[in-house]
């Protein structure tokens, strides 16, 4: 009766819901006191018609009549009000569970599982032995499978029959990821009985193991927000734990929690495998003939504590050198490996530990890299006042590196060091153009500006800016900087400073202890990499013995990277600490200062370790763009070399037209293609200008497949960069299952962690329970067809009255 009235209301309710709640509400605008009056009116205009009747007629009839007039006219001035009808309707929906396998690459592992509980879980998985059997002997037919075959292997597994289960309950929505989430197929063979057959869940031969990066979190909450608003019994989640991109997978099931939405996780996998990791290959880019080159090989080991190995180091190959490793226990290691470049030319370095036949994983043994070895020496011209400390200790340095060739000014120094074939020294700054021109780099010590004529400036300046050259300028106490303020010079530094003419550098004393800072950039930065590793190179800086004096600057320019600071709050500007050491790129060159002469002080007791690694890094970063012929008017430079498929990349790229006027376009198209390529496979990018650096443009892009390939700006198309990419390994960095993660974050969520001998277990654990909804329907009482059912039947019952009492 109830849905029939709701048919006549014009109402559309599934049989399965309910009323749960129901109330009147108007909508017409018509205030309340209006529809009072009126109603009054009405009344008053019914009584006064049937007032007017003959007396003759019986007084019962009469009200009857009167009533059924009034309710007439009150149902026509109802309408005015357009009364609606507001229901909740409450009714049972089926709850969706959402199946999420890892299609990643770490599922493509296969496990040794050389422990017998390891192979009985594999037994189980295939149906071999009785879930929850843990006392028989699993066979060794069961080692080897892939992970994703043991999961395979549960999903199809007629003894579990969990995907059956649980499709009788629930809609069953199968989803992969790896880096991206993916919806699976759900269609199923018909059965005679119309039910599924576990053989007919044709999405599980979909399933794959490809992916090279794992983004657990990221798949969790892309699930969940693709089936919000739908009622969810909960997530299957089907993984190794391996996770290295995206949202923390902890941070992603909190959410879940919040959301009423339990993680029920089918841990695939050995806890503790065997396996040898090589996690990274730290090696210079550029290398020099006859210059022996050190390579950093970073080692780390599952299982194999107290074992023993070989780390080797492979040239195009050739094995060059190796050393012996004895592994600790889940220790990352740091070997260093050297080799002696005979020729020039480009290099694949190969560096790794020999597979073991225990392993579970032989694909992260090794890592490779590109080298170019060159065969030329860094120009390098230095130019001082007086023989300093500094001074001093920077000369022997120079002289004493094979890969630099080093001219040296003197202005101070005894006229017959520059007499003799032999001799390294000037007798001037080079005073023309083409002479100049031929250094890669010119460090300016604390020379009188008066030393140097407005001509040689502006030749120096044209030299870094046009030419692509470098440019070091170390202060002292003397003259530099601040002397050479209102010079070409002053144009051509990084910093700013606001002392006096000839007032020197304003603080000439030296007697209390300064202990420089990195900045985030030159924590970044490889010209001060005393380590491979952040945090001991963070330590070592720290640990350098302190400077006893600095220069007097007062900010960086604009666009200038600052590497060093001073951390004294009574020097800093409003700006920040005081710059001591800032890099900067000036037109296609570069220009460094460094404002002290103390860092001859960081041999103390160690020598020159750290004083050779700080200037070597920064003469050989500053000139290998000018001495491999980095001086065109478009340079591109990316943040490294060799990238692995799918890592995001950074390039800057500074752009001159024929006059070397800067590039000034709001955007510049940009490419990189496989090298030789016809440009079939070439893929676009868009460059946005730098703030405040007239002529700069960066973007980034996504590493593409491995191989060798070249960028390139279209203003330019001839100038490229070239930079090589290999497989991502970062899949395999940790081969083991990660139970612990995988543990906490099902307990996070509320839900449960399963192995194989407790999966049969997992149907009952996901509720059945009923989910109650309720939804909000509104029927126009106005317009329905039992309103004017109701209308008709007062006027008819009326008429009808009237014409017995033979009324008009």
């Amino acid at each position: 009766m109830t849905q029939f009235i709701l048919n006549l209301l014009g109402a559309r309710v599934d049989a399965a819901g309910d009323i749960a709640g129901m109330r009147l509400a108007f909508q017409g605008g018509v205030s309340g006191f209006w529809f009072f009056f009126f109603a009054i009116t009405l009344g008053g205009l019914a009584w006064w018609t049937y007032h007017r009747l003959p007396v003759s007629l019986d007084t019962r009839k009469r009200w009857i009549l009167f009533s059924l007039r009034l309710g007439f006219l009150l149902a026509l001035a109802l309408l005015l009000l357009r009364p609606v009808l507001a229901f909740t309707v409450e009714g049972s929906v089926r709850r969706a569970l959402l199946v999420l396998v890892d299609g990643s690459a770490s599922m493509g592992i296969r496990d040794p599982r050389t422990a017998n509980e390891d192979r009985q879980r594999a037994a189980i998985a295939a149906g071999e032995l009785e879930p929850g059997d843990t006392n028989s002997i699993a066979s060794a037919t069961v080692t080897g499978r892939a992970r994703l075959e043991v999961a395979r292997n549960v999903l199809q597994n007629e003894k579990l029959d969990l995907l059956t289960q649980l499709s009788e309950r629930f809609d069953v929505l199968p989803f992969s990821f790896g880096a991206d989430l993916t919806s699976l197929p759900r269609g199923l063979a018909a059965t005679n009985d119309n039910q599924p057959a576990i053989q007919d869940f044709v999405w599980i031969d979909r399933l794959k193991s490809a992916g090279k990066n794992t983004a657990i979190g990221e798949a969790m909450r892309e699930v969940v927000n693709r089936k919000r608003g739908q009622p969810l019994a909960g997530v299957i989640l089907i993984t190794d734990g391996a996770n290295n991109a995206g949202l923390s997978p902890r941070e992603a099931a909190l959410q879940l929690q919040q959301e009423n939405v339990p993680l029920y996780i089918y841990g695939v996998g050995v806890t503790s495998p065997r396996d040898i990791i090589v996690t990274n290959l730290s090696s210079p880019e550029v290398a020099f003939v006859e210059d022996e080159v050190l390579i950093n090989v970073r080692v780390r080991a599952q299982g194999l504590k107290g074992a023993k190995s070989k780390v080797y180091l492979k040239i195009d190959g050739v094995k060059q050198d190796e050393k012996e490793i004895i592994f600790g226990d889940n220790e990352e290691q740091i070997i260093g490996l050297r080799f002696l470049p005979k020729k020039e030319g480009e290099f694949e370095i190969e560096a790794g530990v020999e597979a073991r036949e225990d392993e579970t994983e032989s694909g992260n043994n090794w890592l490779t890299r590109r080298i170019r070895v060159v065969d030329k020496r860094i120009q390098v011209l230095l130019v001082e006042e007086t023989p300093r400390w500094e001074y001093r200790y920077l000369h022997a340095m120079l002289s004493r590196d094979r890969r630099i060739d080093l001219k040296t000014v003197l202005y101070e120094g005894d006229p017959s060091i520059t007499h003799g074939e032999e001799s390294t020294f000037l007798e001037r700054f080079p005073p023309n153009r083409d002479e100049l021109f031929s250094y890669d780099l010119v460090i300016l010590g604390d020379i009188d500006p008066r030393r140097l004529s407005r001509v040689q400036m502006a030749n120096l300046t044209e030299f870094v800016s046009r030419f692509g050259g470098a440019f070091v300028m170390v202060a002292g106490k003397r003259h530099a900087p601040n002397k050479f303020r209102r010079t070409p010079i002053e144009d051509l530094l990084p910093v700013e400073f606001n002392a006096t003419i000839g007032d020197g550098t304003g603080e000439v004393t030296a007697d209390k202890p300064i202990h420089l800072e990195l900045t985030t950039a030159g924590r970044r930065s490889t010209m001060l990499q005393f380590s491979d590793q952040a945090g001991e190179n963070i330590r070592q800086w720290k640990n350098l013995p302190p400077v006893y004096w600095v220069a007097r600057v007062l900010r960086a320019k604009p666009g200038a990277e600052v590497l060093l600071v001073d951390p004294n709050p009574v020097k800093a500007s409003r700006f920040g600490p005081m710059p001591v050491v800032a890099v900067q790129q000036y037109g296609l060159g570069q220009s460094m200062f460094v404002g002290t002469d103390n860092t001859w002080r960081w041999r103390r007791n160690v020598g020159d370790e750290y004083y050779y690694t700080f200037w070597g890094q920064i003469i050989q970063r500053l000139s290998l763009s000018h001495m491999l012929g980095g001086s065109r008017r478009s340079q591109i430079s990316l943040n490294q070399t060799h990238y692995t498929s799918g890592e995001r990349a950074r390039v800057f790229a500074r752009l001159y037209r024929a006059g070397f006027e800067p590039v000034t376009d709001s955007s510049v198209k940009a490419f990189h293609q496989p090298r030789e390529s016809d440009g079939s496979f070439r893929t676009e990018l868009t460059l946005r200008p730098v703030p405040d650096q007239p002529g700069l443009y960066r973007g980034d892009f996504i590493a593409p497949a491995a191989g060798e390939y070249e960028f390139g700006v279209d203003l330019d198309p001839d100038e490229t960069k070239r930079f090589y990419v290999s497989d991502s390994t970062m899949e395999l960095g940790d081969t083991a299952m990660n139970e612990s993660v995988l543990r906490e974050m099902a307990e996070l969520s509320g839900g449960r962690f399963f192995r194989e001998e407790t999966l049969h277990e997992l149907p009952a654990a996901i509720s059945a329970k009923t989910e109650k909804i309720r939804s909000p329907m509104e029927v126009e009482l106005w317009s329905s067809p039992l309103y004017f059912l109701l209308i008709l039947v007062l006027v008819t019952v009326e008429w009808t009255m009237r014409k017995l009492a033979y009324l008009k």
